[in-house]
């Protein structure tokens, strides 16, 4: 035959009039090649994450909202909740949340209170809260013991802020409860910053971001910064300190095996950026990202930066230090800050971040 009768598709089979040409393979759409090879994606798991505004306890996160390591472990952060430590310890104690950055006091304070909270992964290992004094005070109060009569802000009882501002005092000599007079401000950096600039009080339990604004607007000047060398040290007997953790329960851990390893790798991703990066690029990479930069509202890139540096030499590799829990543990007897004891097996599941 001359020709050949155009081919035919009837239900989707091809038929030719030619038979001695060979019959053509049927073409498939590329919409029908992706729907027949596509996999459906698994549902994000959507989680809330508590902490509080500070930004050695935040930087891993604040990282990894920036660079979707939530995304990569497929978690969606429904929301990161900030507030006052010792309210959203409350509530998790009360199962309303699951995930928290919490600083050490507040596994053994909830263990001993009957929940039996679990660091996963270690997120700074060096003490950080600090104490700034006003500015007006310098010339009068340059000593710790020199606060004895002064009001001295800090966040809630029972919190980092707490602990570490009585370590501070007792280690001065001073009762916290006869010598000077603590005020709960809250977990707002804003009333921090007023409450010190007005002279409500005269000196803060400090940490980042607040403590580079007050010094940068000569509010406030540091009376003991704990990244200073050997400062830490003389005043907590250890350079190095288990000092914030990404926290959640054992019920959480024994239901949902998987999410807390991934959420603990959410933080190892955004430590091992804070590692291998400058503290200009880390500064570029939340300011970037108008979720992550809230936590950073009225500072500029500058100032960021400033904030970063001061507190980077605290970020490791995650792994939880026993070391480090045994300082801390020390400093909460030592300071009864806590009633009684946990073991090392107690305060952490080291099955993801491992033992340092």
């Amino acid at each position: 035959m001359r020709g050949c009768l155009v081919a035919l598709v009837v239900s989707s089979v091809v038929i030719t009039a030619c038979a001695s040409a060979p019959a053509a393979s049927p073409t498939p759409s590329v919409a029908g090649t992706q729907a027949a090879s596509a996999t459906p994606a698994a549902p994000k798991d959507k989680v809330t994450l508590t902490g509080i505004n500070s930004t050695e306890l935040n930087l891993p996160t604040l990282v990894a909202i920036a660079k979707d390591f939530f995304g990569s472990e497929n978690i969606e952060l429904g929301e990161f909740v900030i507030g006052s430590s010792g309210t959203l310890r409350q509530a998790m104690i009360a199962k309303q949340y699951e995930f928290g950055l919490y600083a050490f006091v507040h596994i053994p304070i909830a263990r001993l209170a009957g929940s039996p909270f679990k660091a996963v992964i270690e997120l700074h290992d060096q003490e950080f809260f600090g104490l700034i004094v006003r500015s007006q005070l310098k010339d009068q109060v340059k000593t710790v013991k020199d606060l004895k009569g002064r009001k001295i802000g800090y966040t809630t009882p029972g919190s980092g802020s707490w602990a570490l501002g009585n370590v501070y005092l007792k280690k001065a000599g001073l009762d916290p409860d006869k010598d000077v007079e603590l005020v709960s401000l809250g977990g707002d950096n804003a009333v921090f910053y007023t409450a010190l600039q007005s002279g409500r009080v005269d000196a803060i339990v400090s940490f980042e971001p607040i403590a580079q604004k007050v010094l940068a607007d000569n509010v406030g000047v540091f009376l003991l910064d704990p990244y200073q060398p050997g400062q830490a040290k003389e005043w907590t007997g250890s350079d190095k300190a288990a000092a914030l953790f990404l926290v959640t329960r054992e019920d959480v851990i024994q239901a949902k095996p998987d999410l807390v390893k991934r959420m603990a790798n959410v933080q190892k991703k955004g430590l091992d950026f804070i590692r291998a990066s400058t503290a200009s690029a880390i500064a570029d990479a939340i300011l970037a990202s108008p979720k992550a930069a809230e936590q950073f509202q009225g500072l500029d890139k500058a100032l960021v930066v400033k904030v970063i540096d001061h507190i980077k030499t605290g970020f490791g590799t995650g792994c939880i230090s026993k070391a480090g829990f045994d300082a801390e543990m020390k400093i909460a007897l030592d300071y009864k800050l806590t009633s009684g004891a946990i073991t090392f097996e107690q305060f952490a599941d080291t099955s993801v971040a491992g033992v340092c």
